[in-house]
């Protein structure tokens, strides 16, 4: 078990998932402020009720540890970072700082992944590959070629556009083909057809 700051956002993070956020609330400049001094990161977790700003909100019980990958800060000296999803966490315990900063006890949620895709899931690696190929995207310097399952499921669930109920269930969502699968069956109840230059998503 392990003590760390969540910051409730309206935005899904995954592992490997890549997020820029701009920083201008007391409790959060603070938070990076101690977390960049300490080589440390916090939690990301889905709001369940409540806002990013203002009073601490109420955050679905599963998020993802993130680490502070660049920041700058702007000529108006607001604080802009981007941050790296790292592991899936559950929380376990919730406290509120004077500062209405919301901190959590998190229990670590790794799930083992496979490492070779199946090949049911083709359809979905080759549409990945033709978002990444296609479009701008903040991992434009990867080998998407070399993609892992675990990556690709995450990375879908980010690119695709779904709502953050269904982001949030994959993000809950233990082994690697039970998340294909539930990406496989939203696409399926979007009822979109993705042309990516092979085969379409079936």
């Amino acid at each position: 078990m392990q003590n760390v700051p969540l910051f409730p956002l309206h935005t899904v993070l995954y592992p490997h998932g890549r997020l820029p956020l701009r920083i201008f609330e007391p409790r959060y400049v603070d938070m990076v402020s101690d977390c960049m001094k300490t080589g440390t990161g916090f939690g990301v977790c889905l709001i369940k009720q409540g806002t990013e700003t203002g009073p601490a909100a109420t955050c679905f019980n599963t998020g993802t540890y993130a680490e502070i990958i660049d920041f700058s800060r702007q000529e108006n000296g607001l604080l802009t970072i981007t941050i790296q999803g790292k592991r899936r966490f559950s929380v376990l315990q919730t406290e509120v700082r004077n500062n209405n900063l919301l901190t959590g006890d998190i229990g670590w949620s790794d799930s083992e992944e496979s490492r070779e895709s199946p090949e049911e899931y083709r359809s979905l690696r080759d549409l990945y590959l033709h978002i990444v190929k296609n479009y701008e995207t903040l991992y434009s310097h990867e080998d998407h070629e070399a993609v892992r399952p675990a990556l690709l499921s995450y990375r879908l669930a980010e690119f695709l556009p779904l709502d953050n109920s269904a982001k949030q269930e994959i993000l809950e969502t233990d082994g690697v083909e039970d998340r294909l699968e539930l990406i496989r069956t939203n696409l399926m109840s979007m009822e979109i057809q993705f042309d990516t230059g092979n085969s379409d998503v079936q």
